[in-house]
């Protein structure tokens, strides 16, 4: 793997980042940050009692991670990025990754929307209150910000993942992929 990559994991909500990203981190042995972990400290360090205070530690936690790629790319290490990113956290990311000259790569997770809201629904029940103030509750304003999510974009080479099932999903086959981009010349 060529020390100079951002791997960022983004997608739907439910999709299993946090479970892909942890496993990708393992396999490639490179660092992973995860957002919910980041907001899950802050918020139970700071404590919060609003909608508005909550979204306040989802931006800062999105600034936590952009500091920290920033030090490992001074530093040209590679780098796993995982969060439900929207569009404009790749305008501010992207930056970045041109000022460090690294090679993105995007690996979206998306599936079956009827099962990844069930999915979503069902674990709201034992989620970290840090992931609860601005819950979806039908189905209809889930897909559609499913579908902003589905929107993140740096300009990289991508690699979409149905995590329907996740017992399907072929690491070995998306990390060959991966390893293919690493030998070409990428541009």
């Amino acid at each position: 793997m060529n020390s100079k990559t951002i791997i960022l994991i983004g997608g739907c909500l439910a999709a299993g980042k946090s479970a892909f990203s942890k496993r990708l981190s393992q396999k490639l042995g490179v660092l992973c940050i995860n957002k919910d972990y980041v907001k899950e400290i802050l918020c139970d360090t700071l404590g919060f009692s609003s909608r508005t205070e909550n979204k306040r530690f989802s931006e800062t936690t999105f600034h936590i991670m952009r500091h920290v790629a920033e030090q490992s790319m001074k530093s040209g290490l590679p780098i796993i990025l995982e969060s439900n990113f929207r569009p404009a956290d790749g305008e501010k990311l992207l930056p970045l990754i041109q000022k460090y000259g690294y090679i993105p790569i995007t690996i979206m997770l998306t599936g079956n929307l009827q099962v990844l809201f069930q999915r979503y629904t069902k674990r709201l029940e034992n989620r970290h209150p840090a992931h609860k103030s601005g819950a979806f509750r039908n189905f209809e304003s889930y897909a559609a910000h499913c579908q902003l999510l589905l929107g993140f974009d740096v300009g990289s080479k991508k690699i979409t993942v149905d995590t329907t099932n996740f017992d399907n999903i072929d690491f070995d086959g998306i990390l060959l992929q991966m390893k293919g981009w690493f030998n070409e010349k990428y541009t």
